[in-house]
């Protein structure tokens, strides 16, 4: 290993220069944008004709920036952050082979991959020269995301806006929406407070759409989210400020301050297209942010009780990665709130926590891993703000990042989405290579370094390739109302249960028999592949 102190900052500025090495900063930023904005007009779940094509483009940006870029050796990471990704990698894979539905193992376990990997190869890049491409692409994908929701609130309309649940815009869930723009209020802090002046502006218009957004969406995590990540930063500032090491011009955290008071005000006092029952709507959600005893809070508890349940009768490696909705009923009665007996899908993908869905579905040591790599950021974050200058901002931007992702995380689904993701992965890579002003280099050798990347290339490909082709059934399902169009979608993607539950459901039994038997393998716990199969005379084995 080489002394990281006798390092220059980057790693190869000539680097900058050569084409693959910026194409995959390109590939990265571009991809995050697309993910954003790409939804499905129509599909037979409203959830995945969002998430789905997110996916995929995940997978493709990930895929062709690790096959331009190479990012082996490991660069930038200390042996407790790489060791903590890895060891994340090897549970996920491990629970995801003893899974009741390895369908939902499988399209879980690839998106913790391409994470991964996005993270290993952002690092490689950030510090071969780009980070400023990473978080100027990051900064785009937080407008644009920001301003779909915004849209939606003031009237606008779109086949790619979410269809209930908004403002949601793009991403097809207000809650959705409002955790992504409280993970880039960190970064806009750090635009609207560094040097280039030209920048600031857009900063602070970026601060204030972010703020605006999330009020707007009454999502009492993404507001919990955006409290712990301003909180945290502004602290970081703080404590380098009084060290007398930060280099923020005057006057321009008053101009910060600002800007999220206008985002606010002007989220509660401009008339917009968002039906309310509530009255006094967000005074409301403030007063309930923290009621454990009825509504959404109430049933969290009751989930969260359940799902501890099914991770101490699992506690190793879980029920395989995804599979929470399909094992919860071992635990949960039909009186639990999670339930809603008269859906296809009766349960939400995920439980309401990042922390929970981990713990059940991958175990305890998948809960170490992450809990180490982030407290590996953390503590460079920490490093960087002690060390002051321009890496005391980075730093605590980073610290802000990784407190939205934690806090959010306990109330929420976030890092279990795909744009999530890879904006968490693309901007704490950046962010540690200006916190920390060093490059660590982890060399294996050549032979090592050819095999490592031709078996990430094609371990992301063949992720990428089944994301299509899931993609591709949507596609071709429609609507999910012509049975033609569906019977062609099931043989894209067979292990895909909206399709096949819903040709199960409607069609002849002579024609779906093998669908019923299908829906009741991948969830046979929930009521509708029951139906189904009574219906048709499948026999559960």
């Amino acid at each position: 290993m080489t002394d990281a102190t006798s390092l220059p900052p980057t790693l190869d500025h000539a680097a900058a220069a050569q084409w693959p090495t910026r194409a995959a900063a390109h590939a990265l930023g571009l991809g995050l944008v697309f993910a954003v904005v790409v939804a499905l007009p129509a599909s037979p779940s409203d959830l995945d004709r969002h998430q789905l094509p997110k996916e995929t483009v995940v997978h493709l940006a990930v895929w062709l920036a690790v096959v331009l870029a190479r990012p082996f050796p490991a660069v930038g990471l200390r042996r407790a952050a790489a060791w903590s990704c890895f060891l994340l990698l090897a549970v996920t894979l491990a629970s995801a082979i003893g899974a009741t539905n390895p369908w939902i193992a499988e399209r879980a376990a690839a998106l913790t991959l391409s994470g991964v990997a996005a993270f290993f190869t952002a690092r490689h890049l950030a510090a071969s020269g780009m980070t400023d491409i990473l978080l100027g692409w990051a900064t785009s994908a937080a407008a644009i995301g920001t301003a779909t929701g915004l849209a939606q609130a003031y009237g606008v309309t779109s086949p790619l806006f979410a269809s209930t649940r908004a403002p949601g815009g793009t991403f097809g869930n207000r809650n959705f929406m409002a955790h992504f723009a409280a993970l880039a209020l960190p970064l806009a802090a750090l635009v609207s407070l560094g040097a280039r002046r030209s920048r600031t502006v857009i900063g602070l218009i970026l601060v204030a759409m972010l703020v605006a957004a999330i009020v707007l969406t009454r999502s009492r995590a993404a507001w919990l989210g955006a409290a712990a990540a301003a909180g945290v930063t502004l602290l970081a500032l703080l404590l380098a400020r009084r060290r007398a090491a930060l280099a923020v011009p005057r006057g321009r955290v008053p101009w910060l301050i600002a800007a999220a008071l206008i985002g606010v005000l002007a989220a509660v006092s401009l008339p917009n297209a968002l039906q309310w029952r509530a009255a006094s709507p967000y005074s409301e959600t403030l007063g309930d942010i923290a009621n454990r005893r009825e509504g959404s809070g109430r049933g969290r508890m009751v989930q969260y009780r359940n799902t501890l349940r099914l991770a101490v009768a699992h506690p190793v490696l879980g029920v395989g990665p995804g599979n929470w909705p399909i094992r919860y009923a071992d635990v949960a009665p039909s009186s639990d709130p999670s339930w809603g007996f008269g859906d296809p899908v009766p349960l939400n993908p995920w439980p309401s926590s990042d922390w929970m869905a981990v713990l059940s579905e991958r175990g305890i040591v998948a809960v170490v891993a992450i809990l180490l790599l982030g407290l590996a950021l953390a503590w460079r974050g920490v490093t960087a703000v002690r060390a002051g200058g321009d890496r005391a901002l980075s730093g605590a931007a980073l610290l802000g990042l990784l407190a939205a992702a934690a806090v959010q995380g306990i109330f929420d689904a976030v890092l279990l989405l795909p744009t999530p993701v890879l904006y968490v992965a693309i901007v704490a890579a950046a962010l540690l290579q200006q916190a920390d002003g060093t490059v660590e280099i982890v060399d294996s050798g050549p032979r090592r370094r050819t095999a490592m990347g031709f078996i990430a290339a094609i371990l992301l490909g063949a992720v990428a390739l089944r994301s299509v082709t899931q993609t591709a059934a949507y596609l071709v399902a429609g609507n999910g109302r012509d049975l033609a169009r569906l019977t062609w979608a099931a043989r894209i993607d067979p292990g895909s249960y909206p399709i096949r539950i819903a040709l199960a459901e409607r069609g002849p039994c002579s024609a779906v028999r093998d669908d019923a038997a299908a829906a009741l393998r991948m969830a046979p716990s929930w009521p509708a592949p029951r139906a189904a199969a009574r219906r048709c005379g499948v026999k559960r084995r």
